[in-house]
C-alpha cells in the first residue's frame, strides 16, 4: 500500500509555531496582568494627518486604539444604536473603546480564552457592554441579528477561515457590515480576497496600512518591550517581543520587507 507523504513548509509551521505560542502567552498575560495594563494586543496604526482626541486614561494606549478608529471611521455610517459584535475580543480594550466613543446600542466581545472573557467581564461589562466565551467558526448568535461585525488582528490564527467568515455573513442583518483588519504573508492576499467574497459579503473597501502599522511600531515599541518586561517572565521575553512586533523582531522585519501585508476592508451583506 502507498503511503500518502503530508508535507508542510517552513513558513506554514512556523506560522502554526507561533500561533499556538500566541494563544499560550495571550493566556498567561490573562492570569498576570491584574493592574490592567495590556488591554489592546494589536500592532496599532499611525498617520501624521490624524489628530485623534483621547480622553487622558486612553492616551498610554493611543496607537493600538487608533486602529480600531481606522476601521470604525472608514465606516459610512454611524455605529450609534447599533448592535455590535467583535469576535476575538482579547482584553477588551477595543469593545470598551468602541462603547465609550462611538455609542453603538449595544456592544458583545466573544473570545475563546475564558480567562480573557472573566477579565473583560470584571472591567468593562456595563449596560451595553457584555463579554461571552465561545468560538468564531461557531458564533453562538442567532441569524440575521445584528448590525456590525468587527475582527482585528485575529482572523489569522483562525483555523478554517471559510467557515468564520461564513458564520459573519449568516448572524449579519441584510445591510450589515463587516470590519475586518489583519495581516497575511503578501502571496496569500488574493487568496484572502476570494475567501471573503466566497462567504456572500460584498467588499465595499480596501486599504492597504502597512506602512501605517510599521509607523506605529517605531513609536511603540519602547512602551511594549517594557510591559513585557514587567508583565511575563524572564523565559518568555523573546518569544513575547516577537509576537508584540517590537522593533528587531520577525514580525516587524516581515512587514518592513514586504513579506508580509496589513490590510483593512470594509465589507458589506447584500
Amino acid at each position: 500500500m502507498k503511503i500518502k507523504k503530508i508535507t508542510n513548509s517552513p513558513r506554514v509551521l512556523l506560522d502554526m509555531f507561533f500561533t499556538r505560542l500566541g494563544h499560550f502567552v495571550y493566556s498567561y498575560a490573562s492570569r498576570l496582568d491584574k493592574d490592567a495594563e495590556a488591554i489592546f494586543l494589536n500592532y496599532g496604526y499611525a498617520d501624521d494627518n490624524l489628530k485623534l482626541e483621547l480622553r487622558k486614561k486612553d492616551d498610554k494606549n493611543r496607537y493600538c486604539i487608533q486602529l480600531y478608529n481606522h476601521i470604525v471611521a472608514s465606516l459610512a455610517v454611524e455605529l450609534k444604536g447599533l448592535d455590535v459584535l467583535e469576535v476575538g475580543s482579547g482584553r477588551g480594550g477595543g469593545a470598551s473603546y468602541i462603547a465609550r466613543y462611538f455609542n453603538p446600542g449595544s456592544i458583545t466581545g466573544i473570545d475563546i480564552c475564558r480567562k480573557a472573557v472573566k477579565f473583560c467581564t470584571e472591567h468593562y461589562a456595563v449596560n451595553e457592554v457584555s463579554f461571552v466565551c465561545g468560538n468564531a467558526l461557531k458564533l453562538p448568535f442567532k441569524s440575521n441579528s445584528l448590525d456590525v461585525v468587527v475582527n482585528v488582528e485575529s482572523s489569522h490564527g483562525y483555523p478554517n477561515i471559510r467557515r468564520f467568515f461564513r458564520e459573519v455573513n449568516r448572524v449579519l442583518k441584510p445591510g450589515g457590515y463587516f470590519l475586518l483588519a489583519d495581516f497575511r504573508n503578501k502571496n496569500s492576499i488574493d487568496l484572502l480576497r476570494e475567501q471573503l467574497r466566497a462567504s456572500g459579503l460584498k467588499i465595499i473597501k480596501e486599504k492597504t496600512i502597512t506602512p501605517n502599522i510599521i509607523k506605529a511600531l517605531d513609536l511603540d515599541s519602547e512602551r511594549r518591550e517594557n510591559l513585557i518586561k514587567r508583565l511575563v517572565p524572564k523565559l518568555l521575553h523573546k518569544p513575547s517581543m516577537a509576537l508584540a512586533g517590537v522593533k528587531g523582531t520577525a514580525a516587524y522585519t516581515s512587514f518592513v520587507t514586504g513579506q508580509k501585508e496589513y490590510l483593512s476592508f470594509v465589507l458589506r451583506k447584500p
